[in-house]
């Protein structure tokens, strides 16, 4: 349990709760955050600019091809793969501005709300990660499709269906194995400081 009944600041917190035998510090709480704020701000920011790098390529790629015949199926292909690179860029520019915007000398209540809110997971983050996912997928299906006959069209789009879904959902379990591992417990712990800060 909390034993102060207040919190001067937010660089002092001598009480603690205790959740499964386990000690949660707020002082110790906002370091762990902090690591891992920092942590995705570094991520957000290579690839970002990961995504640009390719982004231009492909465009690069295109304007060589259309010297040749810029309705191809590989150009039609490349730009859906251009469009998927550029809504990555974006979402992982979105994380960057959120991380560096970041704000530690909130009231501890409100930045704590906002560490729950930030590592929770939501449908909001998942329609919007489904965007590059999808083009993406329209992007390797054009551009795979004619190397499948003679298979029916139908299969052709199966098998390569068959072989993305997969891959997208093992890719999403490593996400989410991550989260759990490094986010999960923070979002955890800070809903519980909440509830016990605004229990006293």
């Amino acid at each position: 349990m909390v034993t102060n009944n207040s919190i001067k600041n937010n660089e002092q917190y001598s009480g603690g709760l205790f959740q499964n035998g386990n000690s949660i510090n707020l002082e110790s709480l906002i370091n762990r955050v902090k690591d891992e704020d920092a942590r995705n701000l570094r991520i957000s920011r290579s690839f970002q600019w990961t995504y640009i790098a390719i982004i231009f390529l492909y465009v690069a790629l295109i304007l060589l091809e259309s010297k040749e015949e810029f309705y191809s199926t590989r150009t039609i292909s490349n730009v859906f793969f251009i469009l998927s690179f550029i809504a990555f860029s974006l979402i992982f520019r979105n994380g960057y501005k959120e991380f560096k915007s970041i704000d530690y000398s909130l009231p501890v209540i409100e930045m704590l709300r906002k560490t729950a809110k930030r590592y929770s997971l939501s449908a909001k983050k998942y329609l919007t990660l489904s965007i590059p996912i999808i083009l993406m997928d329209v992007g390797l299906t054009i551009s795979v499709y004619e190397r499948l006959q003679p298979i029916d069209p139908l299969s052709r789009v199966l098998v390569i269906q068959v072989v993305y879904i997969p891959v997208m959902v093992i890719s999403a379990l490593i996400g989410l194995l991550v989260w759990r591992k490094k986010q999960k417990p923070l979002r955890d712990n800070a809903l519980k400081l909440i509830e016990e800060l605004e229990g006293e």
